[in-house]
């Protein structure tokens, strides 16, 4: 009898199982999607400023989370286009859902962390010249960054580049301290870029006060 019952919730595993793996792809391709570039104006603005005004072929360096936008909407290409599997912890879909993390697992196409680190790095440069050695490493020329979105991100960032979060800034990451700047520990370029600031090396291009672009001089 037992085993009866055992060959019988095998037999159900097996009939489900496709179904299961077939939802989950479905909702992962949903999580991918292009939803909510198309859907904040600011956002769709930027990217599409990307497409009307840079030359075909151009690279823009932003982290991951942008990449999407900026070649299907903005059509130029990127530096990276996915996370690292080092800070797979901080990619917000992995956690919708308790599943969530078995369908990045199965279908994530995780990013070298090799070039993840050397963006982040770009970003926690306290010095624009090394920023610019990045940026040229990978044949950038433009820069995009969100406002105040990259600084609720910041602290991925720091962790992508091998140092720790607390040490560029708070962890009171409320959209009041992040306005008046008082969660800023360390003014690095990717800071000053976020908030809009002049960055030597760099020629502010766009700025809709919340997606800015800046050029490589």
């Amino acid at each position: 009898m037992k085993r009866k019952i055992a060959i019988g919730i095998a037999a159900v595993a097996v009939a489900i199982m496709p179904m299961a793996l077939t939802w989950m792809w479905l909702d992962f391709c949903d999580m991918q999607s292009l939803k909510w570039e198309i859907q904040d104006e600011k956002l769709y603005e930027g990217f599409s400023w990307l497409s009307n005004n840079t030359k075909e072929g151009e690279t823009v360096l932003a982290w991951w989370d942008y990449a999407d936008g900026i070649e299907k909407i903005g059509r130029r290409k990127v530096v990276i286009r996915e996370a690292s599997r080092n800070i797979k912890e901080t990619i917000a879909g992995r956690q919708k859902y308790p599943w969530s993390w078995i369908e990045y697992e199965l279908w994530y196409p995780y990013e070298s962390e090799d070039k993840v680190r050397d963006v982040a790095n770009f970003f926690i440069a306290e010095n624009s010249n090394e920023s610019m050695s990045i940026a040229r490493k990978y044949g950038a020329n433009y820069v995009l960054v969100i406002y105040p979105d990259d600084i609720w991100k910041f602290p991925a960032i720091v962790l992508a580049s091998g140092n720790e979060p607390g040490d560029y800034i708070t962890g009171n990451l409320t959209i009041e301290s992040i306005e008046r700047r008082e969660v800023v520990k360390k003014e690095t370029v990717g800071i000053k870029m976020i908030y809009g600031d002049n960055v030597e090396g760099f020629e502010k291009v766009f700025d809709n006060r919340k997606m800015r672009i800046y050029k490589l001089k």
